[in-house]
């Protein structure tokens, strides 16, 4: 038909692993914690704004992340 355009893949069903919604971006991957650097733990405790992060270590770190 003249002046019909059909996008490639209409009305299939998604793939695996593929989102129904078109420009939906897949869950961002995090790391658990425990897999994490406490560097990493560290500046995540200041976004989260734990006061007293310097002085605590990594399995401190995680506590105090799983608190808030």
């Amino acid at each position: 038909m003249a002046g019909t355009t059909t996008t490639p893949g209409a009305g299939r069903t998604p793939r695996k692993g593929e989102s129904e919604r078109k420009g939906k971006s897949p869950e961002p991957q995090h790391p658990r914690l425990e897999e994490r650097t406490r560097e990493e733990l560290y500046e995540l405790a200041g976004e989260l704004g734990i006061a007293g992060r310097a002085d605590l270590s990594k399995s401190e770190l995680i506590e105090a992340i799983r608190r808030r």
